[in-house]
């Protein structure tokens, strides 16, 4: 669900081309040897998710970088879709997968593995991903590897991965007299600094939660992850959430919000909706990756200073946290050196340091220059382990270029935990169990045991299909 990670510090962005298929030039053949794409190649490729004309900025960091990519690549003509609704909506990119016109190289969330490829679209790329196509292949994270492979073969290549902790306003803390460099660890924490802050009055908020739009379900599946509660049995073929851990989640929602009110009661039921509140200091603590603080302030405008970032309250201290992530995927279909030049696109935009999305340097330049606000960067859990030559070039470019007060995100950085991967068939999970959550924050009469029972009960048919 979570959009571009905030570790990018700019928008991911392209030149507005046409959507284009992937179509070859006149030397577009080649062979899946395992090497790198041959810089005299020439070749047409396409790829979707790429920025439109309302970010303006990010454009205009991406046409820079199809240049820079030129300079490699002269003969490779990339053909970038702007990005469109199965960039963010299921139903849409099921609608794409039905339709099969996905590009060469196509977007798809970790969530989607199964769907994408049960679509029969994807391409087995194993032959052509090596640590010398792709640096640091093999010092990626083994819970980024889980969502790019199955049954050991290859699939897809991620650019974006997260890790949800507790955002929270750091102005409304020191208001209600907590500590902002010490924020909750635990639910109970949480629900005691929500009632502070909610006492604080003028319409303000102590906490926020989804209950729609698949997000409930998601916010959900990462509350009861970080009790020790599981989504799915080992064997993945029933729902293990109307557990004891699950119905905690829900009862715990349900106080909040009419025993202490210390949750709104306007629903918010879709991703972008529960950021205008948080952005205009309306509500003190929020789930979230990274990549809501960047939105706050770059999209909403939000005072980069006023946000701290903590780790994920569990029921005695840091929790465990959901992990997730964007990828690309590649079309069957092509040429080798197509496959070829969108795996080295893909790894130039969004996996090499000082390059494409890591560009801080550039980032640093625009946000000098720049009239609307550019946040770099917030630190997570990047594709690789922390001793990689990635990681550490990565840290030292931040370093240098940052321009976000990094010590307000120490408690995050500072209590790693535990990140656990999203269940099968989440989408369709997210959605039952959106309606447990509805249940839980707006009905105060609601029977909570029925409504996890009836999400179970749908969960298994779900289940039994997969």
């Amino acid at each position: 669900m979570a959009a571009v990670a905030l570790a990018a510090g700019l928008l991911l962005t392209t030149a507005a081309c046409s959507s284009g298929s992937s179509g070859s030039g006149d030397a577009a053949g080649g062979t899946a040897d395992g090497k790198p794409l041959d810089p005299n190649a020439t070749v047409t490729i396409s790829i979707d998710c790429a920025p439109g004309a309302d970010q303006a900025a990010g454009k205009a960091n991406y046409a820079d970088d199809l240049a820079l990519f030129k300079t490699k690549y002269p003969n490779v003509t990339i053909n970038a879709k702007p990005y469109v609704g199965q960039c963010e909506v299921p139903a849409q990119q099921t609608a794409q997968y039905k339709a099969h016109d996905e590009t060469g190289a196509f977007h798809a969330y970790f969530t989607d593995r199964d769907a994408t490829l049960n679509s029969g679209d994807a391409q087995d790329i194993t032959a052509y991903v090596n640590d010398q196509t792709v640096p640091g292949f093999s010092s990626m994270l083994p819970s980024v590897k889980q969502n790019m492979t199955v049954d050991g073969k290859v699939y897809a290549l991620p650019i974006n991965y997260y890790s949800t902790g507790l955002v929270y306003n750091r102005d409304l803390f020191k208001q209600a007299g907590l500590d902002p460099d010490n924020p909750p660890k635990t639910w109970d924490e949480v629900q005691a600094a929500a009632k502070k802050i909610s006492a604080l009055g003028n319409g303000i908020s102590g906490y926020e939660d989804y209950s729609g739009g698949n997000t409930g379900g998601w916010h959900f599946t990462s509350e009861l992850y970080s009790l020790g509660g599981k989504m799915v049995s080992q064997d993945g073929k029933k729902a293990a959430f109307n557990s004891a851990e699950g119905k905690q989640v829900l009862k715990r929602l349900h106080d909040m919000r009419f025993t202490d009110q210390s949750i709104s009661a306007t629903p918010v039921t879709g991703w972008a909706d529960a950021f205008p509140p948080l952005a205009t200091g309306k509500v003190g603590m929020f789930l979230g990756a990274p990549d809501v603080i960047k939105h706050l302030i770059e999209v909403l405008g939000a005072d980069a200073k006023a946000y701290g970032l903590g780790p994920m309250p569990g029921a005695t201290g840091p929790g465990n946290s959901l992990g997730g992530g964007d990828l690309y995927y590649i079309k069957k279909g092509q040429t080798p050196n197509q496959i070829k030049a969108e795996i080295a696109w893909i790894n130039f935009q969004y996996q090499t340091p000082d390059s494409g999305q890591f560009n801080y340097a550039r980032a640093k330049t625009l946000a000098g220059s720049s009239k609307d606000p550019v946040a770099i960067a917030v630190p997570q859990p990047y594709f690789w382990s922390a001793d990689s030559p990635q990681i550490k070039a990565i840290t030292e470019s931040l370093k240098t270029n940052g321009n976000l007060p990094l010590s307000n995100y120490d408690p995050y950085v500072k209590n790693p935990t535990t990140t656990l991967t999203e269940p099968p068939a989440a989408q369709q999970l997210y959605k039952i169990l959106d309606t447990a959550m509805s249940a839980a924050m707006t009905d105060p009469n609601a029977n909570l045991d029925t409504v996890l029972a009836t999400a179970e009960a749908q969960a298994n048919q779900i289940l039994a299909n997969q």
